[in-house]
């Protein structure tokens, strides 16, 4: 069971966003109002109102102390929840004032008349959570505008297993992130390549961005690409690319968790996911650390262990020197003529670090056996 905390819960974290029409909108922003005079019109409304005032006492607090003068937004309201499953059966408390059928698909708050439908991919992927062991805790967020995210959380288990998947990632500032699946049933091991999940190049954006935003500076029509652009409509334009870089960065980010979930939950085995952080202070490294924020709450969410390790792509993992590049990011070495590309060659390295640290010999045995046996394997 995920204990309480902010939010509601603690533990890792899976968000669904829920479209709501113009409809429900004024009957969910009544619902918030009740909520935070406490005078809801059901008492299982009321079950985290302690929780969130404590939180907005606590927002309140850091915005005086910080010099604020614009009054700060409150957290959204908190609600149980319970499910109707797809065979008839009901999960969650009873006094729960939020219903989600997933019979019918359809999210219902009947105190304040509200359903709101689902999409069929949300109510597939909550079909999932509501089977997994142990299950997740649900909680449903209503901010003040009336918009609705549901919240899954949950502690899960380390997997105990004889076998074991590595699933190493090397996170490159230009590049993106690396990933190699390595399977270890205490004899053998099998190296899958993995994808590479590249951040979307926004520099551009930025570029037309700070463009626009000179623009808004100057409080007077200028020329942008050839065309006279007003300040009002410059800041317009500015909004826009923003919100589709932001956009990208979010399904680069959804990309790699996506997959990564998928792949924890098609095996049995124990689960270690290794990574190479940067330490980088740039734009780009902070996107993809965001990216990796979210695959170490995926790991506490599926009963993964994530470990960050630091590992070079340079290095001859044979010979233990450093190799000469040869062509642009793959290297040589000058003693056994291995060939490695850099960034293949870290994922690879990252597994050799973890026998190290587990002092695991027989997994290193068997990964220097299958690189002898492979040895243009880590070109691509």
């Amino acid at each position: 069971m995920a204990e309480k905390g902010k939010g509601g819960l603690r533990g890792g974290f899976r968000v669904f966003k829920l479209h709501v029409s113009s409809e429900n909108l004024p009957k969910l922003k009544r619902l918030f109002r009740d909520f935070a005079d406490g005078k809801t019109r059901t008492k299982g409304a009321l079950c985290y109102r302690d929780e969130w005032m404590a939180e907005w006492e606590n927002v309140l607090k850091m915005h005086e102390e910080a010099g604020r003068r614009t009054m700060p937004k409150p957290p959204a309201a908190l609600l149980l929840v319970r499910f109707v499953l797809p065979d008839g059966s009901v999960r969650g408390n009873n006094a729960a004032p939020c219903v989600i059928d997933l019979r019918r698909g359809e999210l219902r708050i009947p105190s304040y008349g509200v359903a709101v439908s689902l999409r069929g991919s949300i109510v597939e992927a909550l079909i999932g959570e509501n089977g997994l062991e142990p299950r997740p805790d649900f909680v449903l967020q209503v901010t003040r505008r009336g918009f609705l995210r549901l919240i899954a959380s949950r502690s899960a288990p380390r997997r105990q297993s004889s076998n074991l998947l590595l699933i190493c990632m090397d996170e490159n500032v230009a590049h993106g992130l690396f990933t190699t699946l390595i399977s270890f049933d205490g004899e053998d091991v099998e190296v899958l390549r993995g994808p590479t999940f590249k951040p979307t190049n926004a520099a551009r954006l930025r570029r037309v961005a700070a463009r626009l935003q000179s623009i808004v500076r100057k409080k007077t029509a200028s020329q942008l690409f050839g065309l006279w652009v007003t300040p009002e409509r410059a800041r317009c334009l500015k909004r826009s690319a923003n919100g589709k870089e932001a956009r990208l960065n979010r399904e680069y980010r959804a990309q790699a968790v996506a997959w990564l979930r998928k792949r924890i939950r098609d095996t049995d085995a124990e689960v270690v996911i290794l990574i190479d952080e940067v330490v980088e202070e740039t734009a780009k490294s902070g996107l993809v650390r965001r990216a990796v924020k979210a695959i170490r709450n995926l790991a506490d969410y599926e009963g993964a262990e994530y470990l960050p390790l630091r590992a070079s792509g340079k290095h001859c993992p044979r010979c233990r020197v450093g190799g000469v590049e040869v062509a642009p990011r793959t290297y040589k070495c000058p003693f056994c003529g291995l060939e490695w590309n850099r960034d293949r060659m870290a994922t690879f390295k990252l597994a050799l670090t973890y026998t190290k640290i587990t002092k695991n010999k027989r997994l290193e045995e068997a990964l220097l056996k299958w690189l002898n046996e492979h040895p243009r394997a880590l070109l691509s």
